[in-house]
């Protein structure tokens, strides 16, 4: 039996379903993505200090140089020193110019260098540098003894580390960073 006056409601119905669903918009908390980059930045230092050679006078020499240093935000250092020393009691008399490469931490760095000491011709050394601080232990080639350890007191410090950048992005388009919670929110 079939009625005369029924309507096929089917696609009208679905069509109505579809379109009196409410909108569903959503708030989601997602982590960042975190970038961080290293910085570096140079540290030159003009220094002075006090030098005590073992097996010499207990009066220290004068010591004045230029220190140029590259760190980075990890505390890796690197760089170049020169200096010169002379003996100023009992007269002025020139000591040595050095040159040296050091390499390490910001708080402890290892030297090789070499030189000319003016009493005793060219010299190779090595030693190691703190905080206001450094030791070593030259190869003389000419000197009487071959080799000379010293101490040395001076007026650089331990240097400063640049700080890292950081950079903050959301995985989600629409996302912002919220400092306070750390996370990425925002309607999608």
């Amino acid at each position: 039996m079939t009625f005369p006056n029924t309507r096929n409601f089917g696609p009208i119905a679905a069509a109505a379903l579809i379109f009196s669903t409410p909108a569903m918009a959503s708030f989601v908390n997602t982590s960042p993505l975190i970038n961080s980059s290293r910085s570096a930045r140079n540290v030159d230092n003009g220094y002075a200090g006090l030098k005590w050679t073992l097996g010499e006078s207990f009066i220290p020499e004068v010591v004045v140089g230029f220190r140029h240093a590259n760190v980075s935000s990890n505390g890796e250092t690197y760089g170049g020193d020169i200096s010169f020393s002379f003996r100023v009691w009992g007269g002025l008399q020139p000591g040595q110019i050095r040159l040296k490469y050091f390499n390490g931490a910001d708080y402890l760095q290892g030297e090789v260098g070499g030189g000319y000491d003016f009493k005793n011709g060219f010299f190779v050394g090595v030693g190691g540098k703190a905080p206001f601080s450094s030791v070593g232990l030259d190869y003389q080639f000419n000197g009487p003894v071959p080799l000379v350890p010293y101490f040395m007191l001076d007026s650089i410090g331990q240097y400063r580390k640049p700080i890292v950048n950081f950079r903050f992005t959301c995985p989600i388009a629409g996302q912002h960073y919220n400092p306070v919670t750390g996370t990425c929110g925002g309607v999608i």
